[in-house]
């Protein structure tokens, strides 16, 4: 007994320390137990590795936007992207206690229960962003076993994670109706924004639209969002976050009417670099997303009605970074006529005449030819491969310059066989231009001066970047922090001053129609004119345009995807224009002073060529090579009658063919305006009557046409009707 009672009387004086223990023991069991869990059930964060990608400009500008595979639109949002007054709202409207509490607020909860427990029904939600958070993660239906367990994960959640990163979480899977989750996914496609700056109305809406996001959405229920608004809105103004102001204007803000499509900028290169950087959610580029949507926007009409087949692609670099900042594969990415999602810049193409200005270039440097060099623009008859220009005349003897600025054929071809078409492979080859030969095995020959190889847009433009620059052939940088990748080589293509040549040349070619003025206006500004060169695969399937200036390199392809024809498509009459247009969209990089600083050099190329160099092949002196080649007018025939409705307002084309350039034209003793380097002019004529024509070439050689303007058409009198002459480009 007396055991008994000393037991009792030494249990009772203990009592509080073995509770103590025992709840110290039940807290380890139970913060085991919890901690095993934890290890067994770590926070499934899955549904963040299913992000949509997204294709940024320049500036973090959205330019095209990836689904995930579930179909949804899941932009990766930070909150250092979103604009404080949408974080402040949201605290404030879901849970105000967020910053303090360990994942669940008991207030909350309680105040939850009891108003059920009185309503017979969900009142308000006890729920903090930690636990909604944690349903975002791990959807479930809404019952209280779960309720439990997003306690439980809510709990573990700011046990892992700091409250930016839950944040960032909620931000980023919060649902805004139909396919759309993310805040970032919501202001773009509501308001066509990033949400680093929205208004009062916008930061309320996006706050309370998760709430109930297929029953609120303001594009098919708008009295619902507008009241859903206001309700936060109010809450926001009694609790002093908002003055009565905010409130007034915001309240009378327009909701937003529609869900705006996906932006659809440089949608090509943006397939391209998500296929190409797998697992990366946000891609910024070097594109200029203004500058892109206006690009596209200008290519618009080249297709349409009458020409639905015919696609576009397009590409701007600026100079000094090599970046670019403008990338079109196609006219319309989602036309079907057009083959729209077929990357015209990544295309095997024909290229045309645009190899030219690089057979001319090597060849300088090689000192087998100079600018000023004196070549026959006559058909080669050797028995081998005999070409003919585009127009399929012949000029004579023309220089090396004019045989460029006017693209013509035969001294082109004349040139790459001295120099060596294999040579001249192996040169490009070296210097990163991989020639493609119609057939494996092909060996080169004459034809790549006039397409005969197969060339992309995006490795011709990198092509007359060099040109434009330092004269080495380095990649373009597509990517906004990538570093720079090396040359294909070292060394430069060829000397600086084969580079003025080369430029001061292209800068004096002809221009297309309606574009003749841009060099003038240019030279007003103290501004180099654009130099470029146009080019035309055979059977009219290809036409290109390749120009640049002191900050810009512009490569344009137009044609058919499917690589059929376009009958008189040439690179003059559809590539040029665009190109053109295109310059007079970029702004300006370079001061006044630079470019006059780049010009100076400009007119090398008109310097007489040296003795040995003066003439290419046949001497001059060779009493029938003169004869051949000597002054003719081409068109029109002597004594020819016309009808002055028969000539249209573009008048008379008068064509001659030979003789040493420059040419004078003169109607009647009064001198023409005219390009003295051409061969053809236009004449329109005062009235009926009758006209004597003249030709005057360098050494005052003449020839004359009389020809016969008439008001109507007399009886059984011979008619020449007029038929335009080609243009002598390509």
């Amino acid at each position: 007994m007396r055991g008994l009672l000393s037991f009792v009387t030494t249990w009772g004086k203990n009592k509080p320390v073995r509770i103590s223990g025992a709840l110290l023991g039940m807290g380890a069991v139970l913060a085991l137990a919890l901690w095993g869990l934890d290890r067994a059930f770590p926070p499934n964060l899955s549904r963040l590795d299913h992000i949509s990608a997204v294709v940024e400009g320049r500036n973090g500008q959205p330019l095209r936007m990836f689904s995930t595979e579930g179909g949804l639109l899941r932009l990766q949002t930070r909150v250092a992207g979103v604009d404080s007054k949408y974080l402040r709202f949201l605290k404030s409207y879901e849970d105000r206690r967020f910053d303090h509490h360990w994942g669940v607020d008991p207030a909350a909860l309680l105040r939850a229960s009891w108003q059920w427990a009185r309503a017979g029904h969900i009142v308000s939600g006890g729920s903090t962003l930690t636990m909604q958070v944690a349903r975002l993660l791990e959807p479930r239906d809404r019952t209280l076993v779960a309720k439990g367990i997003e306690i439980l994960r809510a709990l573990q959640l700011e046990w892992h994670y700091s409250k930016t990163d839950i944040l960032n979480m909620y931000v980023t899977l919060a649902p805004f109706g139909g396919r759309l989750e993310g805040v970032r996914s919501a202001a773009n496609i509501y308001f066509r924004k990033d949400p680093a700056h929205l208004t009062i109305a916008e930061a309320a809406l996006l706050t309370v639209l998760p709430q109930s996001p297929s029953t609120l959405r303001p594009d098919r229920f708008p009295a619902r969002a507008r009241a859903a608004r206001q309700k936060v809105l109010q809450r926001l103004l009694g609790e002093q976050v908002i003055t009565q102001a905010d409130y007034d204007e915001a309240n009378a803000e327009p909701l937003p009417d529609r869900q705006f499509p996906v932006p659809m900028l440089a949608p090509h290169l943006a397939e391209r670099l998500v296929a190409s950087h797998p697992g990366q959610h946000r891609i910024t580029t070097t594109i200029e997303p203004w500058l892109q949507a206006d690009i596209q926007k200008l290519v618009e009409y080249y297709g349409g009605r009458n020409r639905p087949q015919r696609s576009v692609a397009l590409m701007v670099v600026e100079n000094k970074t090599g970046k670019v900042r403008v990338h079109l594969g196609s006219r319309d990415y989602l036309d079907r006529a057009s083959h729209g999602f077929v990357d015209m810049t990544q295309a095997v193409r024909s290229p045309g005449s645009t190899l030219k200005p690089f057979i001319y270039a090597l060849s300088f440097d090689a000192r087998q030819t100079h600018p000023q060099t004196l070549i026959w623009d006559r058909a080669i008859a050797d028995g081998g491969y005999r070409p003919a220009n585009f127009d399929h005349g012949e000029a004579g003897e023309v220089s090396i310059a004019d045989a460029l600025r006017f693209s013509l054929n035969i001294p082109a071809v004349k040139v790459l066989e001295r120099f060596g078409p294999i040579r001249f492979s192996e040169t490009m080859r070296h210097n990163g231009l991989d020639l493609r030969l119609p057939h494996a095995g092909d060996v080169p020959n004459l034809a790549i001066a006039l397409g005969g190889t197969g060339i992309r847009l995006d490795e011709m433009t990198q092509l007359y970047h060099a040109l434009a620059t330092d004269r080495k052939n380095c990649p373009l940088t597509y990517l906004q922090n990538a570093p720079a990748q090396p040359c294909a080589s070292p060394q430069d293509m060829f000397s600086r001053q084969t580079q003025n040549w080369i430029t001061g040349i292209l800068q004096h070619t002809p221009r297309p129609d309606g574009y003749r003025a841009q060099a003038a206006y240019n030279a007003s500004r103290n501004a180099a004119p654009i130099a470029f060169k146009t080019g035309t695969s055979y059977g009219y399937r290809d036409a290109w345009a390749f120009g640049y200036t002191a900050d810009y390199t512009v490569g344009v392809w137009v044609g058919r995807a499917s690589g059929e024809p376009v009958n008189g498509q040439t690179g003059l009459n559809s590539a040029a224009p665009l190109l053109f247009s295109v310059f007079e969209k970029l702004p300006p990089l370079s001061r006044t002073g630079q470019n006059a600083s780049a010009n100076a050099h400009a007119k090398d190329w008109q310097n007489p060529a040296p003795v040995g160099l003066k003439y290419f092949g046949i001497k001059r002196a060779d009493p029938l090579v003169v004869a051949a080649n000597a002054l003719d007018i081409e068109y029109p025939a002597d004594d020819s009658i016309f009808m002055v409705g028969s000539l249209g307002p573009r008048g008379l084309v008068l064509r001659a063919r030979n003789g040493e350039r420059p040419l004078v034209w003169m109607v009647n003793g009064v001198p023409l305006p005219s390009d003295p380097w051409q061969r053809h002019v236009r004449w329109q004529p005062d009235g009926p009557g009758f006209y004597d024509i003249t030709v005057l070439d360098k050494n005052g050689v003449a020839r004359h046409r009389h020809v016969t303007i008439r008001a109507s058409e007399p009886l059984l009198s011979p008619i020449h009707n007029i038929s335009l002459s080609p243009s002598t480009q390509n």
